[in-house]
């Protein structure tokens, strides 16, 4: 009787990194990270400590920046909150149907039209943001919500729609026709199968752009200076711009400005970090 011989190890790579690849990782994190402890420390000096001492990792450090900045910068956050969250639910609201229609309509009229309407978002975002100011400005004024949150949150819309239509087409089109056909089968009509199907298969694709969608509103600058009035509550992007004038710049109250109104921020993404990782990874397959 022949004995069997132990099969060969195919000499797999172990998880373990290499002795390079683990100087990188640090390089990079601190490469992230010394940025991000230079604010925090600006941030606790007095605004003399900085003239002084830009770059002293040696001081007392004091919170009364912080304490005096609370009440602009809740506010702030409040209306970036706001915005971004009203900017990000339209947009789903617009953009998933609007994806599900160019990727699931095969007539071959609606072909042609949906080829136009791929290529027309496309075209849109090769055009510079600042370029749209001015016919945003003169739009927003005829229809009377120049200097007002509804014209801004507008403005945001028409600028990241067709960004998330161009993101979420793929993910439409990775459901299985087979699917819709059972569901025909079984006597859904089209808003059940869209609402039991589609939607739940698009889950990481829809969770990506609302997060993309919140982060880059979040943080939007140029619409937020020219269609708000110095009046009204100023979102972060134009609070944290405030700070800056002609003649002088109160860095300390800069950097913990950016620190108070990065925390919401920080909260969101590390909530659905997950979730974007997965999106991207399979948007990036299909």
């Amino acid at each position: 009787m022949s004995r069997r011989r132990p099969a060969r190890s195919t000499g797999a790579v172990g998880t373990r990194p290499t002795p390079v690849n683990a100087a990188l990782r640090v390089l990079l994190g601190l490469a992230y990270l010394l940025p991000l402890l230079w604010v925090v420390l600006t941030s606790l000096k007095t605004n003399g400590q900085v003239l002084r001492e830009p770059n002293s990792l040696v001081f007392t450090p004091t919170l009364t920046t912080y304490a005096d900045l609370l009440s602009d910068a809740w506010g702030a956050v409040l209306t970036s909150l706001q915005i971004a969250a009203v900017v990000t639910a339209v947009i789903l609201a617009l953009g998933v149907p609007a994806a599900f229609a160019l990727a699931r309509r095969t007539t071959p009229r609606w072909v042609k039209v949906a080829a136009v309407v791929l290529a027309a978002l496309l075209v849109l975002q090769m055009v510079p943001q600042p370029m749209t100011v001015i016919p945003l400005y003169s739009v927003l004024a005829r229809w009377g919500l120049l200097g007002s949150l509804g014209g801004l949150i507008l403005a945001d819309v028409a600028l990241l729609l067709p960004f998330a239509v161009m993101i979420l087409r793929p993910f439409a089109l990775s459901v299985p026709v087979v699917l819709y056909e059972a569901a025909a089968i079984d006597g859904a009509s089209a808003w059940q199968s869209f609402r039991r199907i589609t939607l739940p298969m698009m889950g990481n694709g829809v969770a990506t752009v609302a997060l993309v969608v919140f982060i880059t509103t979040w943080g939007e600058f140029v619409y937020a200076i020219n269609f708000l009035p110095q009046g009204v509550v100023q979102p972060v992007s134009g609070l944290l711009a405030q700070q800056n004038s002609t003649y002088s710049t109160s860095w300390n109250t800069l950097m913990a400005l950016a620190v108070l109104t990065s925390l919401p921020l920080l909260v969101v993404f590390a909530l659905a970090q997950r979730r974007l990782v997965n999106g991207l990874t399979l948007g990036a397959v299909r």
